[in-house]
């Protein structure tokens, strides 16, 4: 079932006071009280093209929230032939203002005459909870490169912050996306205050630590434990192609760097270690590479749901974090109670379905990623296009003290 359109999130109240203005007298066979039905009506046909660009912009924060005016100029058959940004409060990132001018320009105001200029004004406030993200919709950081080095190639790494504490919500830990170029890699820097899960999506990847640790390579869908305070490399083997990972971060911390370089706690909690020959292998820890092929599956019971555990209490120093791959049948639902110390997020792989929580019925997308709260009972419905296949989805999960 598909979310309808909640137009109350933006520009009701305009709809509704009647605030829309022209920036020109409007033509004398236009007469203001028609002018606003014609802009009303061009706003309702395109309202979802807006609610899209809002909701590509709280894929990044929730709180995004403010006001934007956007001039369009009309030509022939009041179709608009062009659109800027008049005005925009500063909360309002400039990738809204960008995505709504855009829009903008695809509008149709049959009735009023070439040349005339009309003020379109949005409000947009942000929902109270937001459960599911696409991936595609959360903004790159480019991470370790300079101006100079960056005009003249790609960056060794990029990073998504898919879920965290501004976007889903979520407190006991962070997740993001790492996008690491052909033949580079993230240099060597350890998390004093987090242990980290590095899942690998695609690719041909290896680790690297101090003096006295061998070189541990990682397939798709294989995992690696890095504990608190561990010293690594991450290094992308694949000469022609990225190599993509899942990064779990528990407690969160790491993950700020990526959004503000200059965040003090960020930098503290993602130390760069710019003299490898210096630093120790750390006594009594190592990084744990969990191989998925070598998992046994289990079926959960009544439903069609293979169940992996790729990372649970068994490993030392994973303090309640549990990373689960499940596969799923067509139709299978997969149900969850909440419970009261336990925060959840579920990366969709393949296929696609539809969550239910919370009282809302939300369809899921593959590469994209849904999140519930604590205390939260929730259902997902597996989906898929074609015989045979079957959706994927890996759960992140934390237990609360």
């Amino acid at each position: 079932m598909k979310r309808p359109f909640p137009s109350s999130v933006f520009f009701a109240s305009i709809l509704l006071s009647g605030s829309l203005v022209a920036a020109a007298p409007p033509p004398a066979a236009a007469p203001k009280k028609d002018v606003l039905l014609i802009v009303e009506k061009a706003l309702q046909k395109h309202g979802p093209d807006v609610h899209r660009c809002f909701e590509k912009a709280l894929a990044d924060r929730l709180s995004v929230a403010g006001k934007v005016q956007v001039e369009v100029v009309l030509g022939k058959g009041g179709k608009v032939t062009s659109a800027r940004a008049r005005k925009s409060e500063r909360a309002i990132p400039p990738t809204l203002v960008a995505c709504v001018e855009k829009v903008a320009q695809g509008f149709v105001l049959d009735g009023l005459e070439p040349g005339a200029t009309v003020v379109l004004p949005f409000a947009f406030k942000p929902p109270a909870k937001q459960f599911v993200i696409k991936l595609a919709d959360v903004p790159d950081r480019s991470q370790g490169a300079g101006a100079k080095r960056a005009s003249r190639r790609a960056p060794p790494f990029t990073a998504k912050v898919i879920a965290d504490e501004n976007n889903v919500k979520v407190k006991s830990f962070s997740l993001a996306l790492l996008t690491v170029g052909p033949a580079s890699r993230v240099a060597m820097h350890r998390h004093p205050g987090s242990a980290k899960v590095l899942y690998l999506v695609k690719g041909h990847s290896r680790l690297l630590g101090p003096k006295g640790m061998a070189p541990l390579k990682l397939e798709v869908g294989s995992i690696a434990f890095i504990p608190a305070g561990f010293p690594h490399v991450i290094e992308n083997m694949g000469r022609q192609s990225t190599g993509v990972f899942l990064q779990f971060f528990t407690p969160p911390g790491p993950e700020r760097v990526y959004r503000d370089p200059k965040d003090p706690k960020g930098r503290a909690a993602f130390e760069v270690i710019r003299n490898a020959a210096q630093i120790a292998l750390p006594a009594g820890s190592a990084i744990t590479v969990v191989e998925a092929d070598s998992v046994p599956a289990t079926t959960l019971p009544g439903v069609a749901i293979e169940k992996k555990t790729l990372l649970d209490a068994k490993i030392p120093g994973t303090k309640g974090a549990e990373i689960t791959h499940l596969a799923m049948e067509n139709g299978a639902e997969l149900t969850g109670k909440g419970g009261p110390k336990l925060e959840e997020c579920y990366y969709l792989q393949t296929g696609a379905g539809e969550l239910k929580v919370a009282g809302e019925t939300l369809p899921v997308e593959e590469d994209s990623l849904f999140c519930i709260p604590v205390s939260s009972p929730f259902s997902f419905r597996a989906s898929v296009k074609e015989k045979g296949q079957k959706v994927e989805l890996l759960r992140f999960a934390q237990s609360l003290k």
